[in-house]
């Protein structure tokens, strides 16, 4: 018999097609626990940026938050150029 292989490919968090459109970045501090979004680490008590996106549609709004280390923004903004 032949060997089934699985093989599950999965693009990164920092390709998500949402955060490239999230608006109103500001740099905040985090009251509350939130991860980064680009590589999962603890944001709780430090400065971050956080920006929002809104989907509108025929039903109620969604609203996604994204919250990202202030390093890893600068990064993330420098690569996209």
């Amino acid at each position: 018999m032949g060997e089934i292989t699985m093989s599950v490919t999965q693009a990164p968090q920092a390709e998500d097609w949402g955060l490239s459109r999230a608006s109103e970045w500001k740099l905040e501090l985090c009251w509350t626990p939130q991860t980064c979004f680009l590589t999962g680490q603890q944001l709780w008590f430090r400065y971050a940026f956080h920006g929002t996106r809104l989907i509108t549609g025929p039903g109620d709004p969604v609203v996604d938050h994204y919250w990202i280390n202030r390093n890893e923004f600068i990064m993330w903004n420098l690569k996209r150029i």
